[in-house]
Parts: C-alpha cells; structure tokens; sequence
C-alpha cells in the first residue's frame, strides 16, 4: 500500500470529497452524472464515464515513439505520460527556488494538484550603500599624431608654415560617414568655432575613420573639445614611415581639452577609454584601413594554424595562403582589395586604388601564380551565370543577338532568356565563346580562384563562428563599432568544435541553403521557398527520428551541427504550410521534429503549433493529448508553456478534463495584471500599421507612438510623477549582464576559441549554468543581499564601452540603474536574474514595453508596465513575463490606450 500513500489526492469540485489523482476525471464524471437531473446534459457527461471511447494520437505517433499498454481498473481517462526522446536530457537547472515555479516547472500530468493561493510577494530589501570610484582626468590629454586623408589637390598645405592652427569642423550630413571630422584652415583663431550653416574654406583634408569614429560622439556630446596644429614628415624626423606607408605624409597634432562640466563616473570613464582608444586608431591610421585589413587576416591566419583547428584547412588552401603572403606587397593588397568585393568577375581596367600604384603589375603576379584567373578561359564546373553577371547592358544585348534571341527587355530577363537557351554542355561552350567574342578575344576580366576563396571563408569562419563575417569584421572594432573585452590568456586553442573537414564543409553548405531561403522570403516569394524547403527539409525530417542516429555534441556545440540549422529551416517549413492552410501536413512534420533530439530548444514552439493545428482541424482531444505531452516536456518553457496551459484550460471543458480546471497552475493563468487606462485617439486608427498619437508640450505638438504616450501619461502628477524608459527587454539585459559580467567572461574550459567573442559559446544554452552553477548561485545570494548597486558600479568602472552580451551602455546612465536596483530590491531582483541565467535566449523576448521609476515615502519603486492600443492582445510571452514580475514581487500593470 506504499504505492497508495505516496500517491497525490485532490478535492474534487462537485461532491468536495478527496480522491486519488490518478482518478480525478473518472470521479468527477460520475458526480456530475448522479447530480445531472436533464437527461440530454446526462447523456453528454456520459463521456467521461470509464470504458467511453477515447480518441489518440495514433494516426500522428505510429511508428515514433513505443506504444504504451494500457492499465487494467480503476480506469483513468487521463492521457497517457510522455516518453522522451532517447539521449534527451533534461535542460540544467540552478538548484533554487525562483520565482513562478507553480507555472514554470513540468507537471505530472494535466491537473497534478489542487490549486494553490497566490504566492506571497516576497519584501523588498534595502539598497546597499553607493560606492563612489574615484576617477580623475586631467584638463588636457596627451596629444595625438594623426595623418590626415582624402586631402584636396588644389590646396596647396605647403603654403601653411609646421605648426599652423587649425580647426576640426564636424560633418554631421556627410552621407559617407556621419561621424566625419574635416580639418580647415581658418584666418582667425582656432579656437573659433565655424558655424554649421558655413561652408568651411581651405580645406586640408579629414581625420581618418577610425580616429574619428572614438571621438565624434564626445565631441557631440560637449565632453570633448579638440584643437590641431599641422605637422609635416619633412619637418619632423621622429615620424617615421612604417612598412606599407606614404612618404608624403602630412599630419595634425590633436589635443583634446575636457569639458569644464562637472562630469558624472561614467563619463570620466568614457573620455578616459575612449581616448586611449582613439590613440591606438591613430597608428593604424597611418597605415590605412585596407593594411590593417591585411595585417589582422595574417594574425587570425596565425591563430587558426596553432590552434586544434589548423586540420581544417586542406593542403591546398594552405598552399593558396604561403603562396600569398609571398607575394609582393601591391599584389597582397589587389587581392585582399577584390576578396571584400561581391562580384565575382572584375574588370582590370576599372580596377584603380591608391595603394596599388601599377594594377596590371599585380594583376600578372597574381595570374603567375594561380591566385586569379583570366576571364579568356573556363574552367570545367564553372558557371556562365557569373559571367554574364559582369556585362553592361549594351554587351548582353550584343550577346543577345549573336545567339539569335529576343535583345529586348530588362537586364536580369535577359540574362535569364540566355541561360534558358544554353541549358546543355554543349550549349554552354558555344555561349563562352560568343561572350568572349564580345570583347575580340581578350575580355579583359579576371576572377580569384576557388581555391583562395574557400581559404579566406574558413579563416574567417573559424576566426569569428560566425558565417555572416567577411575581412571587414576584422576591423570593426579599429573603426569604433564594437569594443570586445580583453581575453588574456583565456583562449582556448587545444579543443576543436569541428572534428574533420567533411563536417565543417557540411555545416556550411547547409547555412548557404538556409542563406537562399531567407533571401527568397524576403523577396516575398514564399512558393519558392516551400518548394525548397520540401525537396531539402522534408528527406531529412523523416530520417531525423530513428534513435539509432548518434549525436555528435550534447553540449552548447551542438549548435554547429547541419542539424540544428536544419531544424530552424524546418520551423520555418511548417509555418509556410500552415499558411497555405496544409495544416494536416504541418502536423505529420511537428510530430516528426518532436520525436527526435535535434535543437529542443525549439520544443515549445513545435508543441504549440501542433496544438493550434490540431484544434483547428477539430481533433480536440488529440490536442488535449498533446498539451498533455507538452506539459510534462522540461523543455516547453517560458511562454510557450504558458500558451499551451492556456490553451489546455480551453479544451479542458470540450473534452471534459475534469482535473485539468483543478490544476495547480490553473489561477496563474487566468489571473489578469493591474490595467491602467489612458483615453487617446490613434491619428491612424483606421490604418493596419503601429498607431500613431498628438501629444501637446512646452515645445509644441508632435505625434508619439503609443509607447511615448504612455510615458507622457505616468509622468504627470496625477498618473505617480514616474521617470521611465521605452526599453522592453534592454534594461534587463543591461542589469543582467553588469550583474552577471565576471561569471560571463569567467575562463570557462572550450567557450572562448577567439578575441571576437562578446560571451562565451554556451551563453543562452543549458550548459552555461552547468558549468557555473556554484558562481550564480554565490552571485545571486550577493544580489539577494542588496549589493546590486555595489556589483553594477564596479562592472561599469572596469568594462565601460566594451562588448558585453545584451548590455547598452547608453540606455540608462549608472545612477539610473542604481535608482532601479534600488527599487526593485534584493529579493526581487536576484529572482529575475535567475530567470534570465537559467534560460537566457526564453527570457530575452517579451519583456513590458515601460520600466518605471520614482522616489516615495517608502522608498524608491519600480512599475513594469505593457502598453496596448486598442484591439492588440497580450502574447503568451509577454503574459509570462507579467506573472513572472509579479511572483518576484514587482509592481506590474498593463496600459490600455483606447478612446
């Protein structure tokens, strides 16, 4: 009888009386027989007595997933468990008690327990005390040496003596680079501003990019005030020419000069980084960007080639490699200069850069060496699309009526009507020979080999794992775009992600097909893209089952099988047929994803849209099956497991699932948040787009989006005096990667494989709290201690500026966030961010659209608010976030505007 003690009981709703869980349906079926007096409404509850006929999910899981037997009496209508797919572990967790567990957690089956009360919202704990860094700044900083580029020839600089002022003139229009700085020559003094409206006279040339890209925003801001003095190379003998760079060099001396305002912490912080920043640009700057460009791709090569990846580059490849850095400097620089280009064939009379003085020169070093090929041969598998790509439109319609066809019509049509008429081997060399007759034999193109090709791709690829990065990524962080933190010797370079070629070359075919459907989507040709997903997808989905098939990775790696990109592509497959209504086919195709072990990240999505399509075709009590399953999935989580609870609740009644309207979680889900009403009229309300609203101020009229209203709105007296900002989900991830930076960057073995990272590999996956369990949970017991503003404040003194996942540096100043750690309090706050460790990528989305702040006779407060135009509804993400937030203890509202 142990087996009977153990088991859980409930209360059932029509009698009160106790009964066994296992047979909550069976028993209040029976009660709400014996208490029916109408005999059709009796004739309805008759089935759910035990032995009524019960529909499955046979025709979806036949020959998936085992089939259970089915147990002798007491019967049970309840369906049957779920069975995890083979070597699918569960996600890890941290070990402690978080907010919302009574909704968030698997659940034994639909109606586990009873309901529970609402939980406690947990005290507020107060702030710890501010801790101030001090950080001073010297009224002047060191000068700088910088070249000045793009200088005008008919301005003759050698008429200003060494040492002339001059001014550094902002060109916010420019359309080249907004953040461009111009020095000029100016008759007065250099300290006199020239006005923005004044074409600025003598002109000698602009700062370089890079340089420019550090300090513009200062200077916008009025943090910075630059003044310059010209220096010439003849003048001065310590400015040396390096390898690569102009003799002919003219130079400004910059000194900056900091803002007499007092400054807050992390604007001492910015001028400081940002200066020792600008300092280093400044001596890449003399030797321009396409020869750092060089330099940077030599170094990853270097570290690609003494790492456990060097077995990834093929003799070949790293034959093309030697055989290029042997070149001559003029011929490295032509073909580092045609491999950023995105055309294939180049014409080499148009081929004209500074740094290659003689272009045909480098052009037959290049060809001696096999590194590029002459467009008056063709290789055997090459593709006589590429070539005609390269025609001017005169030269198509000559080849046009050389081959006999219609020369009328578009470019592209053109090119498609000859590719039709040659669709032959045959056809094929008659066409190179009539396109290479267009240019009497000699075309005058050329084109990188293969072979060089695939070179630069790995070396990038491997540099960056990511594909989308090309050379220019190399020098994002040299131009101001990104700052990556420091590594030190954190680098892991003994452990491979990929263990042969064959399995790289794999994965990156399968991100090139993913690549065309994406391009196709966007084109809006959706037909296309169904058809390719169904000769690609389908083969693979219906082989991805099988539990014989091995997993390569269990880890956060497994992200780089051709798998895992396959089943995001089949995600996108089954939401195309839903939409040309084949929701039949849709399910056959979720049925298949759910029975295998690829990405169950994605788990909740697929259960979900299996639930919806099943609805939709009428088959309710397979759906209930289904929520079921997905309930007791640990990887149905966040949202999507909100969705499909409130979902359940919906069949409950239809299928009459008694124990389901008694589940444990069923008050969270039909709890309601706080509504605040604002009455606006959208000056676009009979438009399908995002509403549009007038808003009266001191400085006049101007239309808002709904999000700004909103803010208007709680900012005035009557609505609290609140300050806030429209941020969604950035204030959080701000908080959580300040909060979390050390534990992020923390030299965790295999997750850091290049200086190009903003957070390890495993970041958003299960396995970065595997691997720091012992951290977060320290980290947020400090954070439950009221040190949030200790730990924030010594993150932004040392990692200001740099690349940390999700963190805005300009979303919120320092004391901003301070003010909201402090209102939030401890508890609350360490319960969020445990949230976010535990499932990073589920948590980022959803978040309310307002964070809300002031100071009241209590203390300081927080408010969370979602904000709704008329007729838009909550999503299931953004309803978790709303009970998550209000489990934490976290004042939380929606805000309807409606007229």
């Amino acid at each position: 009888m142990l087996g009977e003690e153990s088991e859980e009981w409930a209360v059932c709703p029509v009698c009160q009386d106790k009964c066994r869980l296992s047979q909550a349906d069976w028993h209040v079926g029976t009660c709400l027989i014996k208490n029916c007096t109408s005999p059709t409404r009796k004739r309805k509850f008759e089935g759910c007595r035990p032995g009524s006929k019960e529909a499955s999910l046979s025709t979806l899981w036949s020959g998936v997933l085992p089939q259970r037997k089915v147990s002798s009496s007491p019967p049970s209508s309840s369906p049957p468990s779920f069975i995890s797919p083979p070597e699918l572990r569960p996600p890890a967790r941290l070990g402690i008690a978080l907010c919302g567990e009574r909704w968030r957690l698997p659940t034994t089956g639909l109606g586990s327990s009873s309901a529970l009360g609402n939980a406690k919202r947990p005290a507020k704990t107060a702030a710890a005390d501010v801790v101030v860094v001090n950080l001073s700044l010297p009224v002047k900083l060191k000068s700088i040496l910088v070249p000045l580029l793009n200088r005008t020839k008919h301005n003759k600089v050698t008429s200003y003596p060494d040492g002339t002022d001059v001014n550094i003139v902002k060109q916010k229009e420019n359309p080249a680079d907004p953040r461009a700085s111009l020095c000029a020559y100016s008759s007065s003094s250099a300290s006199a501003k020239i006005p923005d409206n004044e074409e600025p006279r003598n002109v000698l040339g602009y700062l370089p990019r890079q340089v420019s890209a550090h300090l513009s925003p200062l200077m916008d801001e009025g943090l910075l005030f630059l003044t310059a003095t010209l220096r010439y190379r003849r003048t001065d003998t310590a400015i040396l020419p390096r390898e690569g760079e102009s003799t002919d060099g003219l130079f400004v001396a910059l000194c900056a000069t900091v803002s007499n305002a007092v400054l807050r912490e992390e604007q001492r912080v910015l001028l400081a980084s940002t200066w020792s920043a600008a300092t280093k640009a400044s001596d890449d700057a003399r030797l321009g960007l396409q020869e750092v460009i060089r330099l940077r791709f030599w170094t990853a090569v270097g570290r690609v080639r003494s790492s456990a990846h060097s077995h990834l580059l093929d003799t070949a490849e790293v034959c093309v490699l030697e055989t290029l850095r042997k070149c001559s400097l003029p011929a490295q620089r032509l073909a580092f200069r045609l491999l950023q280009r995105k055309t294939t064939w180049f014409r080499i009379s148009s081929l004209q850069y500074s740094d290659v003085p003689h272009v045909e020169s480098a052009v037959d070093e290049l060809q001696k060496h096999g590194l590029v090929l002459s467009g008056d041969n063709r290789e055997g598998n090459e593709k006589i699309e590429a070539r005609l790509t390269a025609l001017k439109s005169d030269e198509l319609i000559m080849l046009s009526k050389l081959l006999g066809l219609d020369h009328r019509g578009t470019k592209a049509k053109l090119i498609a009507l000859i590719l039709s008429s040659t669709k032959t081997s045959n056809g094929e060399h008659r066409l190179f020979h009539n396109w290479l007759s267009i240019f009497n034999g000699r075309s005058g193109m050329i084109r990188l080999c293969t072979v060089s090709l695939r070179a630069v791709q790995i070396v990038n690829f491997l540099t960056f794992l990511r594909p989308s990065c090309g050379l220019q990524s190399l020098v994002l962080e040299d131009v101001g775009v990104v700052r990556y933190p420091p590594r030190g010797g954190s680098l892991d370079v003994a452990s491979s992600i990929f263990t042969s070629r064959v399995d790289l070359d794999e994965y990156l075919d399968v991100i090139a097909e993913a690549s065309v459907i994406d391009a196709t989507l966007d084109a809006g040709d959706e037909k296309t893209a169904l058809k390719i997903l169904e000769t690609r997808i389908l083969p693979w989905v219906n082989g991805c089952a099988p539990p014989s098939k091995p997993l390569k990775h269990q880890s956060f790696l497994r992200r780089f099988e051709p798998d895992w990109v396959r089943a995001k592509m089949a995600t996108i497959c089954v939401s195309l047929l839903e939409r040309n209504t084949r929701h039949a086919d849709a399910n056959v195709l979720l049925t298949r994803l759910l029975a295998g072990r690829v990405c169950p990240e994605k788990r909740g999505t697929w259960y979900l849209r299996l639930i919806i399509n099943l609805n939709n075709l009428g088959l309710l009590k397979n759906a209930m099956q289904a929520c079921d399953r997905a309930l007791q999935d640990p990887w149905v989580r966040c949202g999507d497991r909100l969705g499909i609870q409130r979902r359940a609740l919906r069949l409950a009644r239809n299928v009459k699932s008694w124990g389901t309207l008694g589940a444990r979680w069923r008050s969270d889900i039909v709890w309601e948040a706080p509504i605040d009403r604002v009455r606006a009229r959208a000056l676009n309300g009979a438009e399908r787009e995002k509403k549009r609203y007038c808003t009266f101020s001191e400085v006049g009229a101007a239309t808002v989006s709904v999000e700004e209203l909103a803010l208007t709105h709680y900012a005035t007296e009557e609505a609290g005096s609140w300050r806030g900002v429209h941020s969604e989900s950035r204030v959080w991830m701000t908080l959580f990667g300040l909060l979390f930076a050390d534990v992020i960057m923390s030299p965790v073995p295999g997750v850091f494989y290049g200086p190009f990272q903003s957070a390890p590999l495993d970041f958003g996956t299960d396995s970065f709290v595997k691997a720091r369990r012992e951290e977060i949970s320290n980290l947020l017991s400090r954070i439950r201690r009221g040190d949030g503003c200790k730990i924030v404040r010594d993150i932004w003194g040392r990692y200001y500026g740099t690349a940390i996942h999700g963190v805005s540096w300009i979303i919120l100043s320092l004391d901003e966030l301070c003010e909201v750690i402090a209102g939030l309090g401890g508890r609350p706050l360490s319960e969020i961010m445990g949230l976010i460790a535990e499932d990073t990528s589920g948590w980022t989305g959803g978040a309310p659209d307002l964070l809300l702040w002031r100071q009241s006779s209590v203390g300081p407060t927080v408010k969370a608010v979602e904000v709704k135009s008329k007729n838009d509804q909550l999503s299931d993400q953004q309803r978790a976030w709303l009970l998550a937030l209000r489990d934490a203890g976290v004042n939380a509202a929606v805000c309807r505007v409606s007229f």
